[in-house]
């Protein structure tokens, strides 16, 4: 597993390379990523370009037996550029330009920023291209954090939307326009995104600039890849989980050589498991709404793996924090532990690569105050020390992660499409307020994946044109936007064995985001055994009982405290059997969860939103029925806070990821005899935690 730290050599206040060499190296560094941020150091005026500062660098990172990851910084350009060619810029969907001052602020479809680019990449390709030391090119970074409505882009969207849906009389039946007579009579009437409201249209403008993003990255990809030699990678480093706002990281990896990704997670007391208390969750800014804890780390990683690119290789963390990561007012640096309990968390879900954002503490700009492994004084210290730790322990325990597959007990869908298309049509509001919820997709899948938490699973993230195989469970929450052929795979996956776990709003609307005029949901009806024609938002929380059935079917439990919340189908049986109903004077009358069988598996399908306490219990009973194990129950009941993941090694045997969240000590028992590869030595079956301690066990087959 390679180990290692973003360094700025720029940066530094002064010259010490040596130094921060012989650093690296008492740090057990095998990599080094450098070049991403500093165009106007390689061309500092137009055409003068030079990476002789550049080169001294990645050669004595080589020589110290340490490889190199060298970025392309096409995501931050150099002032001039913005001066002489001001239409690089990228316009906002309002009109105005985005100003220069800050990065990721340009138009990268533009054809004078394109033509710089080039050149700057041919040089540095050139340069670098055939260097020994060094392993992958990144190009560009984390795209995909700008929506870029030049003028140009807005024509080439009215040209591509007219190719893709038929022309102007496809536009307006896809997208339903004769509404509020938005019928377009000419491709030069599709009006820009600022003023739109139309669901289709707001979907198809965020595939686009996904493909925008993708189309640069691999545009790239071909300008570099003939100019640098074969056993060079080229990847993207994208934000972790839901990704940039306006790119698609799946898609992205499936393009380029491998998967990467930048993990940052609120630490301290917001790792608690499975999740922190408000305080702790309030003190760190999330990028995406979502509860901070360790299941944050765990969901970004199970992505990570799920966006393995298209040669199947570990994906790598090319960026994760050292020391307290965001501005100046949220300074939360590691507890003691924390550091080598990410490093775990990352291996156990198959990566392999560890990149710290980054060697040291900026001393001006606007990321000051994000802590690196050496902070402001340069000199070694407590964080220092850690990460030198992880890196001793990877460089030993690495060789036996080698060709490791993470276990998973269910498969969760996640839908790009689904999520976007939610935002613009929420399935009910906030919480304690009126207005629509457009978190409502991340609320639905967070729900389910902290139940599978909260249930011992082990979760594989999937796509919609990934592989489903291999989990017992397929879970599809909130699939809002799917076609026929879609769901028909759904269908096909539980003749063939699988138990479906469906939600509502699943299948409600088609890949135009069209509500099709079929009873819902569509083509899950009959396979099913359901079907309904209303739905309502629930006010208050409704509670959940046990239907007359479920005890003779063997189905999910629920505890007291069972609840719906914020949704029901008012769902019809069409040959399903009911498990939970709802005890509401109105609600009464419609089944909450149902089941069906369908050829060698099984459909249920969920019309709320259950507490995650009901979700969690469904979640084992879907595993149960299927008669799968799940490996974490055999370590029996765990202590709160302690955590425990698994994988298959490579001779057959068992990895155990055990972790303690807390800084109370633990005492677990293992499932049989094990060897502790972290300390390597036999450990008893009695295994004794610290504090924030983190261990990895293998057992053999």
């Amino acid at each position: 597993m390679l180990f290692g730290a973003s360094y700025y050599h720029e940066y530094m206040p002064y010259d010490r390379l040596d130094a921060d060499i012989e650093l690296m190296k008492r740090a057990h560094f095998s990599v080094v990523r450098v070049g991403e941020s500093t165009w106007a150091s390689y061309e500092p005026k137009p055409g003068q370009i030079s990476f002789t500062a550049l080169s001294r660098v990645v050669d004595a990172l080589t020589a110290a037996g340490i490889k190199v990851i060298v970025g392309t910084p096409t995501y931050a350009i150099p002032p001039w550029m913005a001066r002489l060619h001001p239409e690089v810029m990228a316009v906002t969907r309002h009109g105005a330009p985005v100003p220069y001052g800050g990065r990721q602020n340009i138009d990268f479809t533009s054809p004078a920023y394109l033509f710089y680019a080039e050149r700057l990449l041919r040089a540095m390709a050139a340069e670098f291209g055939h260097h020994e030391g060094v392993v992958a090119f990144q190009v560009d970074n984390e795209i995909g954090a700008t929506e870029v409505v030049n003028p140009h882009v807005l024509a080439r969207f009215r040209a591509e939307v007219m190719e893709r849906l038929g022309g102007v009389e496809g536009v307006n039946e896809r997208w339903g326009l004769t509404y509020w007579s938005h019928r377009l009579s000419s491709p030069e009437d599709l009006w820009g995104p600022a003023g739109n409201t139309n669901p289709g249209y707001a979907l198809e403008w965020e595939r686009f600039q996904a493909r925008l993003a993708t189309e640069f990255l691999v545009w790239q990809r071909d300008l570099v890849r003939p100019l640098v030699a074969a056993n060079k990678e080229i990847v993207h480093c994208t934000v972790s989980g839901w990704g940039s706002r306006w790119s698609d990281p799946h898609v992205i990896a499936e393009s380029l050589d491998r998967a990467a990704t930048n993990i940052y997670v609120a630490m301290q007391d917001a790792l608690a498991y499975p999740e922190a208390g408000p305080g702790a969750r309030d003190l760190v800014p999330t990028t995406h709404p979502e509860p901070a804890g360790a299941w944050q780390a765990l969901w970004r990683a199970d992505a990570g793996y799920a966006q393995r690119g298209r040669r199947g290789s570990r994906f790598w963390v090319t960026e994760s924090q050292a020391g307290t990561i965001g501005p100046s007012s949220c300074n939360v640096p590691p507890y003691p532990g924390q550091l080598r309990m990410m490093a775990h968390i990352f291996a156990s879900r198959g990566a392999g690569l560890l990149a710290y954002w980054h060697w040291h503490s900026l001393h001006y700009g606007a990321e000051t105050y994000y802590g690196g492994v050496l902070g402001h004084d340069l000199e070694p210290g407590r964080i220092f020390e850690q990460v030198a730790g992880v890196g001793e322990e990877l460089g030993r325990v690495g060789p036996e992660l080698e060709g490791m597959v993470p276990h998973a007990d269910i498969a969760i869908i996640c839908s790009r499409d689904s999520l976007r298309a939610l935002e613009a049509t929420p399935p009910f509001p906030e919480a304690g307020t009126g207005r629509p919820d457009p978190h409502a997709y991340y609320r639905i899948f967070g729900r389910f994946y902290l139940a599978a938490l909260a249930a011992g699973l082990q979760v594989r993230i999937a796509y919609e044109d990934s592989d489903w195989d291999g989990p017992a469970v397929l879970v599809v929450p909130a699939l809002y936007v799917a076609s026929d052929r879609l769901l028909e795979r759904i269908v096909a996956q539980a003749e063939n064995g699988q138990h479906v776990l469906a939600t509502f709003r699943t299948g409600y609307a088609d890949e135009w985001a069209r509500i099709p005029p079929v009873r819902a949901p569509r083509a899950l009806r009959g396979p099913a055994g359901i079907s309904y024609q209303e739905f309502t938002t629930i006010a208050e929380p409704v509670p959940l009982k046990l239907a007359g059935p479920a005890l003779s079917v063997g189905g999910p439990p629920l505890g007291l405290g069972a609840r719906a919340e914020s949704w029901s189908d008012c769902l019809q049986l069409e040959g399903a059997t009911a498990l939970w109903n709802y005890e509401h004077p109105f609600l009464h009358a419609y089944p909450a969860l149902c089941t069906k069988e369908v050829g060698a598996g099984r459909i249920s399908w969920l019309g709320t939103l259950a507490d995650r306490a009901s979700c969690a219990a469904l979640l084992a009973w879907t595993v149960a029925e299927r008669g799968r194990d799940v490996p974490s129950s055999l370590w029996g009941e765990l202590p709160e806070g302690v955590r425990v993941t698994s994988a298959r090694h490579r001779d057959g045997g068992t990895l155990w990821f055990v972790a303690n969240h807390s800084f109370e000590p633990a005492e677990v028992q293992a499932p049989g005899a094990t060897r502790d590869i972290t300390r390597d030595e036999d450990a008893g079956l009695s295994l004794e935690l610290g504090a924030w301690d983190s261990r990895i066990l293998l057992q053999a087959p």
